[in-house]
Formats: structure tokens, sequence, C-alpha cells
């Protein structure tokens, strides 16, 4: 009896186990990879609906401020932390779009991976997706897109020359 007992809470920490899974194994098949037209569908949505669409731009600060993809946040992937639960203010969105600079994009693409390990994506709803064309493909066809607008301002003590 005692080794009956046994057996059933090692096959049931083995099956916990196997739920909870490994974190860091995210392949690139449970990515999400959409193409500009597909961008370009989702950025009307969003124009309908700001909280159905998130553009996520993974780049660095002072690239999203020269120009981003209309509507966008720029979220680092070191902002994603896996030790917590996914961020609620992001689980509203129906759609998560990253991207990067290109399409060769390394930081969007880790971005996406560590969107979906930390549990963006469920059984029923694929939130995450990466637009492989990233800002270059975006910018190139002339769509809507926001910048900062900075002023440096200089010594008010200065005349003018």
């Amino acid at each position: 009896m005692a080794l009956n007992t046994r057996m059933w809470m090692i096959l049931a920490g083995l099956t916990l186990l196997m739920l909870t899974g490994c974190r860091g194994n995210v392949s690139d098949k449970k990515i999400d990879f959409i193409d500009l037209n597909r961008a370009m569908e989702l950025h009307d949505q969003w124009k309908e609906d700001t909280n159905k669409v998130l553009f996520i731009d993974v780049r660095k600060h002072e690239r999203f401020a020269e120009g981003r993809i209309q509507g966008a946040r720029n979220i680092r992937v070191n902002e994603i932390d896996l030790r917590y639960d996914a961020d609620p203010e992001l689980l509203k969105y129906d759609h998560l779009i990253v991207y990067g600079e290109n399409p060769g994009s390394a930081s969007a693409r880790a971005m996406a991976k560590r969107m979906i390990e930390a549990g963006y994506n469920t059984v029923l709803k694929t939130r995450v997706r990466l637009f492989l064309g990233g800002w270059v493909v975006w910018d190139s066809t002339g769509l809507p897109y926001d910048v900062d607008i900075t002023y440096e301002f200089g010594d008010e003590n200065e005349e003018d020359e």
C-alpha cells in the first residue's frame, strides 16, 4: 500500500512538472509571423479601437523617438519579467504586434519568444505576433508613423547673433 501511494506521489509530481514546463523553450514554430499586409490590417483595427491592438517597438529609445508605427509603445525585452505573471495592462489587447528595426531583428524575435514564454499567448488566444518587416519596411511604404519632437534650448542669457 505504501509503495502504491509513493508511486502516485511521484506520478503526480512528474505530471505537475510537465504541466508547468521549463521556461526558455520557445521555438520559432510558436511565433505567429505576419507580413506587411496583415500588419496594415491590424493597424486599421487599432484606428477603430485603440484597445484591441498594440504595436510594440523593441528598438532603443532614441530610434523609437526618431520614428515608429503610429500608436506603438516602446518596450524592451528586459522589461518583460518572467518571474511574474503576464502584465494585465498588456493582456487587455487582442493583438500584441512586436517589431524591430528590420526583417532580421534578433531583438524583436527575442521579445516575441519572451512574451510567449511569459504567458501572453494561451491555448485559446494567440496575442503575440511578430511583424517581420519591422520599422524599415513600414517607413519605406509611407504608412502612418509618430515621432517625438524635442527642442534643445540654449542658455536663456545668450543673445541672438
